[in-house]
């Protein structure tokens, strides 16, 4: 008890608790050994350009602690463009896509951030931000959440079931 009054009367009157989430310490600016844009192992948070993606479920497959989820539906006619459901028939590399993505979460508070993911993906659409993808996304340090199902990132389109109907039995054309 001796030693917390000793501490209470020496107590400096600068001596501060910062309230985290709304107060922030600067972040120095400096040199911390290596070039971000040669660093390939950020750990950060992974983000996903749905637009690219082509429904392969390589990513889902790769993950060891399975935080990926992705539901897909064959699209009527591969490569052509819906905008019903707002998808885009190419890829930013030229790919025709055969599949529309309905669902494709990433759980943040089950990922142990070991980019594996990143790797299979034939469209590079899913990847960590910052590092190398900088010019994509800035890197992200700080993305903690009061609540856990926040950390619940979806990116994929949402579709009503009218919507999913629609792709899953495409109306006949009608013959001239």
């Amino acid at each position: 008890m001796r030693i917390t009054w000793r501490h209470m009367v020496n107590i400096k009157r600068d001596n501060v608790t910062l309230q985290y989430p709304e107060e922030r310490w600067p972040r120095p600016e400096r040199n911390i050994g290596f070039e971000h844009e040669d660093y390939n192992v950020i750990r950060s948070r992974l983000h996903v350009d749905i637009d690219d993606c082509i429904g392969c479920l390589k990513c889902e497959r790769a993950c060891p602690v399975d935080c990926i989820k992705i539901d897909t539906i064959k699209a009527p006619n591969r490569g052509e463009d819906i905008p019903e459901v707002k998808h885009t028939g190419e890829t930013s590399n030229g790919t025709k896509k055969a599949l529309v993505v309905s669902r494709f979460t990433i759980d943040m508070s089950e990922c142990c951030y070991c980019n594996l993911c990143a790797y299979p993906c034939p469209e590079e659409c899913i990847f960590m931000v910052g590092g190398p993808n900088s010019s994509k996304h800035p890197i992200d340090y700080e993305f903690s959440e009061f609540d856990r199902t926040d950390l619940i990132y979806q990116f994929a389109k949402k579709l009503r079931p009218e919507q999913k109907d629609g792709l899953q039995n495409p109306k006949p054309e009608a013959e001239a």
